[in-house]
């Protein structure tokens, strides 16, 4: 192998296992993704879709010239789908992409609600036996679940709580947990801490910022965490208004009501990691501040 050879292997080989590290970053990113969505009735299918659309839409708007118009070829350049599924795309809606490949179980349930073989006089959903020829749970799924089975479709129902049975019989219920199902509320929240935090992330590179700060405290029993947890809650509250508080009275601008051109957000996230039976770790909150202008 000659030198020019051998760096050339060295190089490709430092490429795989920076992208390796990368593919593993991303892919714990998505996981935890996954363990949060994937309850709440998102599916692979869903999740794909409402992705190239996200990109479709960046793609437009990093590639936008100064007459606004878009250049399709461009975005299809960029993202790697054709000029006819980006003109789609840019068309559609996220809320249309939810309302579209549906998971088995949704499907089941929801013919099971507007399907009037499966309705009682009333057009109430009806109770139906477990297995059967015609009009039982199984029916029903072979109709609207595609190839699971049954037991499968019925085991997932239990588990979400939308089901109760008697083992030879089964009827769906009205609950928090069904009513709650497709709601993704739960992230907002967290939508503009991530956002921040991406931001960031993905303006520098090199070592990792300043203006992100990690701290992680062991604590060894619940007593000490709740200890710990209202310390920290304390403390950041008295930091940020502090914060606050200081900065309102040495601005070196007026203070008026129209839109600032640049601002400074301070985010601090508490979280708390709960040892399981597969860990042995200790409890441990995490006070992250990141701030950004």
């Amino acid at each position: 192998m000659t030198a020019v050879q051998a760096r050339t292997a060295k190089e490709r080989s430092r490429l795989d296992a920076a992208s390796t590290r990368a593919t593993a970053l991303l892919h714990e990113l998505l996981a935890e993704l996954a363990l949060a969505l994937l309850p709440r009735g998102m599916t692979p299918k869903r999740f794909s879709d409402l992705v190239r659309l996200a990109f479709v839409r960046a793609a437009t708007e990093m590639s936008k010239p100064q007459n606004g118009r878009v250049n399709y070829s461009r975005v299809a350049a960029q993202t790697g789908l054709s000029r006819a599924d980006v003109k789609r795309l840019l068309g559609s809606n996220p809320l249309d992409v939810l309302r579209v490949a549906q998971a088995p179980t949704e499907r089941v349930v929801n013919a099971w609600r507007t399907d009037r073989s499966f309705a009682d006089k009333y057009g109430r959903p009806r109770r139906l036996r477990i297995t059967g020829s015609n009009l039982s749970f199984a029916s029903l799924v072979r109709k609207y679940g595609g190839d699971v089975t049954h037991r499968a479709v019925l085991d997932e129902l239990r588990r979400v709580g939308v089901v109760k049975d008697n083992g030879h019989t089964v009827s769906l219920k009205v609950s928090a947990n069904s009513r709650n199902r497709n709601s993704f509320a739960f992230l907002s929240p967290v939508i503009p801490v991530l956002v921040d935090g991406i931001r960031i992330a993905s303006a520098r590179t090199g070592p990792p910022s300043s203006s992100i700060l990690r701290l992680t405290l062991p604590v060894e029993s619940e007593v000490d965490l709740a200890i710990v947890r209202e310390r920290c809650s304390s403390s950041a509250r008295s930091m940020l208004n502090g914060l606050g508080e200081s900065l309102r009275t040495s601005i070196t601008v007026p203070r008026t009501r129209r839109k600032s051109e640049y601002s400074v957000t301070v985010t601090v996230l508490m979280v708390e990691n709960r040892a399981t039976k597969q860990s042995r770790s200790s409890l441990l909150p995490r006070v992250s501040i990141a701030h950004d202008r």
